[in-house]
């Protein structure tokens, strides 16, 4: 009786796994069908041939390549920054005897809690009356400050609260001996940082790469909001050539949204097994 109840609690257990991924999975395989239906087929139908040539299709309709490259600097600039003051700030309120350093734990936890939108109104004004950039003066008014530029599209994800709070996590849990023997040694504090602590959180770093690149290269509403001209554009505001007054091309639309995405799902995969780790190393902690 108990070998059956084992039994049954397996295959419910796999029953239920197998529904929630049907779930997930029911929506990508819609996209992909949709991306494949033939002009002037309805989206609602089984497309009648797989039209494969709406993908380049999707591509030509505009300067995808040159969305692409924004994209990639963007994204690759924030994820870097992010691994550099993550690691840096986690350390030092892990392991340095930082002066409040409960208070600001406290901050960045409350910060976890804050919609980004709210910060959306401020940081457009912080940005847009720098001064001395962009054509404004002494008190920041005449001109259009950072707006338009790679330096303000990444900066809302060159720092991140939850990457910090991560970061400190991990180095919180290596031994305080470590760093104790390398000072005996003679060792600097940025040495201990760079060579003893920070090369055994790569799972911690490949957690906050994954999640600073993602964040980057989906983010939509900043890149709305600071754009203005097409050679700035992000592919996220790029794919809205496929929107029009009266219909949207739902066909080349779905294509560039699988293409959009391929980029970080390889990001995943290279580095699934760190990201894993890292994810349930965090957990335990």
């Amino acid at each position: 009786m108990n070998k059956l109840r084992k039994i049954f609690g397996s295959a419910s257990a796999h029953a239920v796994a197998l529904l929630l991924t049907a779930l997930y999975l029911l929506p990508l395989l819609y996209m992909v069908m949709v991306s494949l239906i033939p002009e002037g087929e309805s989206t609602t139908a089984i497309p009648s041939r797989l039209a494969w040539e709406n993908y380049p299709a999707a591509l030509s309709a505009s300067t995808f390549d040159l969305f692409f490259a924004n994209s990639v600097i963007v994204s690759v600039v924030s994820a870097l920054s992010q691994i550099v003051l993550s690691c840096m700030a986690g350390y030092a309120l892990a392991k340095l005897p930082v002066k409040s350093g409960n208070t600001i734990l406290v901050l960045l936890i409350g910060l976890l809690v804050l919609p980004p939108e709210i910060v959306m109104v401020p940081l457009f004004v912080m940005t847009s009356r720098v001064p001395f950039v962009g054509g404004n003066d002494l008190l920041g008014a005449g001109g259009v400050g950072m707006l338009d530029t790679f330096a303000v599209l990444a900066l809302p994800h060159m720092a991140s609260a939850l990457a910090i709070f991560l970061m400190r996590q991990f180095y919180k849990d290596l031994p305080d001996e470590m760093g104790q023997a390398a000072r005996v040694d003679g060792a600097g504090e940025f040495r201990i940082f760079a060579s003893i602590y920070t090369p055994l959180t790569l799972p911690a770093v490949a957690v906050v790469t994954v999640l600073a690149f993602q964040s980057a290269w989906n983010d939509f509403l900043w890149p709305l909001i600071q754009v203005r001209s097409n050679d700035m554009r992000t592919l996220q505001l790029g794919m809205s050539v496929f929107y029009q007054e009266n219909s949207t091309q739902w066909s080349l639309l779905m294509a560039i949204v699988i293409l959009v995405s391929i980029p970080v799902i390889v990001i995943f995969v290279f580095g699934q097994r760190y990201f894993t780790s890292g994810i349930s190393a965090g957990a335990v902690k």
